[in-house]
Parts: structure tokens; sequence; C-alpha cells
């Protein structure tokens, strides 16, 4: 509960910078969810498959960019932490493109990351929760320490273990306080633009000190 309560504070205190660093990828995220809404009544294969044909020109792209900036604003939040933390100054654009050179590494280990949280939700729901905050380290060691893809996740899962069962209680808390929030989102608001841009506020709100409460554990356990 502490370290939740911290991570909060940090935000509140942080609030203005993290929307700035945040507002670039949660514009391109809205944009690309609102470019796919006409087909999110259609029930018929070939009705979709038609709608991404005749759109791929724009959607490719916008795709690519979306990818692109969904892994450097992982990086750049832990780029953030540290550069606050440190009371070093740090611009939210510099933190971006951070992460952009850092593209590959946090790509890769993410998909494996993925894959293993995926296996967990197949064996049953609860270790997939466990899994992840095992690796939750693996930006900060790829951004902060210039580890490799297998190091970042080998690091992570190695000297989280004694801290398994508090990582697995706040991973669990922040995902259902997500859901929490976007389905009361869903039920109030009818589907539209609106409705997109509340989703990814209520998103980036969450996963912000939700990465915090993972650098603060990687703080502490610096080698």
């Amino acid at each position: 509960m502490n370290q939740f309560n911290q991570a909060w504070n940090f935000y509140l205190r942080n609030w203005k910078f993290f929307i700035m660093l945040s507002a670039p990828v949660m514009m391109l995220e809205v944009a690309m969810a609102s470019m796919i809404m006409p087909i999110q009544g259609a029930t018929q294969p070939e009705d979709i498959l038609d709608f991404f044909n005749e759109n791929l020109v724009f959607l490719g792209p916008i795709s690519l960019l979306g990818m692109v900036l969904s892994m450097a604003f992982m990086g750049a939040l832990f780029v953030a932490y540290a550069s606050i933390d440190s009371k070093k100054e740090v611009e939210p654009l510099g933190a971006l493109f951070a992460g952009i050179r850092k593209f590959f590494p946090l790509l890769g280990a993410y998909l494996i990351a993925s894959i293993c949280v995926i296996f967990g939700f197949i064996l049953l729901i609860l270790p997939a929760f466990y899994v992840a905050g095992r690796l939750c380290l693996f930006p900060a060691l790829i951004m902060l320490e210039n580890k490799s893809v297998i190091e970042s996740l080998s690091i992570s899962w190695e000297e989280t273990d004694e801290h398994g069962g508090a990582l697995f209680g706040l991973t669990f808390v922040f995902f259902a306080l997500t859901i929490f929030f976007v389905l009361i989102a869903q039920s109030l608001l009818a589907p539209g633009l609106t409705q997109l841009i509340v989703l990814a506020i209520i998103e980036y709100v969450i996963v912000i000190p939700w990465g915090y409460v993972y650098f603060s554990l990687y703080k502490s356990l610096a080698r």
C-alpha cells in the first residue's frame, strides 16, 4: 500500500510533465482508434477485410508509427522517472527520443514478456499477473543500464524473486483499477470520439504511477 500511495503522490507532483510526455502517444492512439470505428459494428469477415484493404495506405504507416511511439513511451517513462528522481532536467521530447533510440530492444523484450504473460493466462489468470510483475524491470534495465533483451528479462526475473508476492498484488490492483474505470467510462459515454479520448486519458493516468511502482523497486535494488 505504501508503494501504491508513493506512486500516486509522485504522479500528482509531476503531472504536468507527464501530460506533455504522453500527449503525442495518446493523440496518435485516439486517431488510430477513431479510424477503425466504422468497422466496430461489422459482423462479416469480408466487410472487415474490405475496410482494411481500402484504408491500408493510411492505417499501415499510422499503425507502424503507433507501435514505435508506444515502445518509446514505455522507455521514456523510466528515463523520466530517473531524471526527476535525481533532480536532473529532462525534456519530455528528449525522454521520448531516448525511447525511440531503444525501440528494438524494448520491442523484443516486450514481445517475449507478453508471450510469457499470455502463457500465464492460459494456465490460469492469476499467474499472468505474477509473471508480469516479475518481468517488470526490463524497461529500466534497457534504458538505464543498456542491457540487452535477454539480459534485461533474466535480471528482472532473478532480482524480483523476493518481491514476487508484492509485485503480483500491485500489478493486479493497477490492472483492476484500469478495468474498473474503463467499464465506467464505457457505460456512461456513447461510442465515439469523446469516449475514445476519455479511455485514453484513463489509460495514461493509471499507467504512469503503475510504472513508477516498478521503477521504485528497480531503484531499491540498484546494484
